[in-house]
């Protein structure tokens, strides 16, 4: 479970990142993207077996979801529709009884926010304050993403994970 705490902030984080990227880069960050397991960085703990990111468009915004497979084979969903407003968009999801604390830090919500157009932010809270940060940057060709993810594991200890994402 504590792997699931300090992977899910970065999974999490690719996929504010992803919105964030469709919404200033027109089509580029819309898809199918499959987590790079060689590439990506964990922090302390291991890494899933799988991971997919799916992004739409929305005429407003983007709608995300994500799939992990775990290594014990169980498996953890969540979602979420935002716009590039920063205001704050509930998550939803599933996967056992503390999938959100193992995967969003406890978040709720996510807000998105633009730096330009291949760099995006987003914050994700839990009764209104911030748990954890990502920072997004998609690659010049929109072939790769890769999601920076700031937080705290369930002791409250930092941690930091590097998710790269490689477009289908």
């Amino acid at each position: 479970m504590k792997r699931l705490v300090e992977l899910f902030p970065v999974g999490f984080s690719a996929i504010v990142v992803v919105g964030l990227l469709w919404g200033s880069q027109g089509s580029t960050a819309v898809g199918t993207w499959k987590l790079n397991l060689a590439e990506s960085k964990y922090g302390s703990v291991s890494p899933p077996k799988s991971g997919t990111r799916t992004v739409e468009a929305r005429p407003d915004g983007v709608s995300v979801s994500y799939e992990f497979v775990e290594s014990d084979g169980s498996v953890i969903k969540y979602t979420y529709d935002a716009s590039f407003d920063q205001k704050d968009c509930p998550i939803t999801g599933s996967g056992g009884p503390n999938w959100r604390e193992g995967m969003l830090g406890g978040a709720e919500t996510i807000a998105l926010r633009s730096f330009g157009p291949n760099v995006y932010a987003a914050a994700l809270k839990k009764s209104g304050t911030v748990v954890m940060t990502t920072r997004t940057v998609v690659s010049k060709g929109g072939k790769v993403t890769t999601v920076i993810t700031n937080g705290a594991d369930a002791k409250g200890q930092p941690t930091k994970s590097v998710l790269v994402w490689d477009k289908q």
